[in-house]
């Protein structure tokens, strides 16, 4: 059996586009505010490996819906029977000049056995222009559903739901580019609703969504984990015979390439989710920040309390004794946010931390970082960036945000955290140990 299709369709600029890039991970879908951005019909697909799960088919506006309407009704009333024949008549007479080639690329793939994803935009009022394109999609016979996008403020919702329920099966809202997975799964639900002869089909792609979003959050985890252990153990030696004494260039290169790393990690996120064509950028007042300024230790780092407890904390601690350190509250990386300096900047400083040491007669050493505070500012700036992409979706073409991370993380976990940094900072860990590592980070990552 195939897979299923689905043709989105409706008036120019209504956020079609936005609904096909968000529905199959794709961000190499045109979009824009001008309407007719889209010229012909395309199909896009939701692949793993080989295997199609379903395609959508995005296409142009409507632009003369009542002369075309006019056209089936100058043939008289016909029956049920005979109206998708129309239509096909339609195509046949109708399709070789420009007149109506918007029209003619949204009517043949659904004619070709595609099911009808109308979409419109809620957040303005329904107007009776409206329903000549939903007759013209009714003469079709093809199962359909529509959706309300809301691309402006407004709300219209209660007025387009008792007009859309006359003419289609199903009526959803759907928002393009605030959608999560939960959201994405539960439209695909009603599609398989919509296009029984593809339930099968429809309800494994859902299955394959939720695998693709795990295995993301467990490869983003593992991800942050690496950078997290290359971080902490990276240091830089030099033979005595090429070093000019010039500490501070040499700090200067330090900490060039831990930003270097952080940087690459960024770009990895950005590739594991897709986002290998967008233009959006990241607005942030907080990791405009240079990991290694105090600044950045306030917004990202533990707050001095929190850092000494952890620090000091025996492993036998560990357990019902933490909940009573800590009064049964659980704590907040976020709500650390500029709580402070933390203990460890206190005693080293960002400038003692890149101290270098002398290795014999023959070499210098610079690294790794000493500062117990270092590893949880490079964490909380990581799951800060990888939690402000995963709650993107694929239609976004605009600046974004950044979320703060304000995931609840209990003083036990910061603690089992500071054991693993350190481990990480001696070089004394093993492979069981970068997973824990990675399983506490994946629980910190949005769905």
């Amino acid at each position: 059996m195939s897979h299923p299709k689905f043709v989105v369709v409706g008036h120019p600029n209504k956020g079609k586009s936005s609904i096909v890039s968000t529905l199959t991970l794709n961000d190499t879908i045109a979009i824009s505010d001008t309407p007719g951005t889209t010229k012909t019909s395309r199909s896009f697909y939701l692949k793993k490996g080989d295997k199609i799960y379903y395609e959508l088919i995005d296409t142009p506006g409507f632009q003369r819906p009542r002369k075309l309407l006019k056209w089936l009704k100058s043939h008289g009333e016909v029956g049920a029977v005979e109206r998708p024949k129309l239509i096909e008549k339609f195509l046949k007479e109708n399709c070789e000049g420009d007149e109506f080639r918007d029209e003619c690329e949204l009517l043949k793939p659904i004619m070709d056995g595609g099911a009808i994803i109308y979409v419109v935009d809620a957040s303005k009022p329904y107007s009776s222009e409206y329903e000549a394109e939903m007759e013209i999609l009714r003469y079709t016979a093809k199962p359909s559903l529509a959706i309300l996008n809301y691309i402006g403020d407004e709300d219209y919702t209660k007025e387009w739901d008792a007009v859309l329920g006359q003419y289609f099966r199903i009526v959803k809202s759907f928002d393009p580019f605030n959608s999560n997975i939960a959201e994405h799964i539960d439209l695909l639900e009603a599609l398989s609703h919509v296009d029984n002869s593809h339930a099968k089909e429809i309800k494994e792609a859902i299955e394959v969504l939720k695998e693709y979003n795990q295995e993301l959050k467990d490869k983003i985890a593992l991800t942050i984990a690496n950078y997290i252990k290359d971080s902490l153990n990276y240091k830089i030696v030099k033979k005595l015979n090429i070093f000019n004494k010039d500490e501070e260039a040499l700090k200067k290169e330090f900490k060039a390439n831990i930003v270097k790393k952080e940087r690459k990690l960024f770009d990895n996120i950005k590739s594991l989710l897709n986002f290998k064509h967008s233009e959006f950028t990241l607005k942030s007042n907080e990791l405009k920040y240079d990991i290694f300024s105090e600044k950045s230790q306030e917004i990202f780092g533990l707050k001095k309390e929190k850092l000494i407890l952890i620090s000091t904390l025996s492993s036998a601690a560990v357990g019902g004794a933490i909940d009573f350190a800590v009064g049964g509250h659980s704590f907040f990386l976020g709500s650390l946010i500029g709580a402070g300096v933390g203990f460890a900047s206190a005693v080293y400083g960002y400038d003692e931390i890149s101290k270098i040491k002398f290795i014999g007669n023959e070499s210098v050493q610079i690294g790794p970082v000493e500062d117990p505070n270092f590893g949880f500012v490079l964490l909380n700036r990581a799951i800060t960036y990888a939690n402000t992409l995963l709650s993107t979706t694929h239609a976004n073409r605009k600046a974004i945000e950044i979320e703060l991370n304000s995931d609840e993380t209990k003083l036990k976990t910061l603690k089992n955290l500071n054991k693993l940094h350190k481990k990480f900072r001696d070089g004394k860990d093993n492979e069981k140990d970068l997973q824990n590592y990675a399983n506490i980070v994946q629980k910190l990552l949005k769905d």
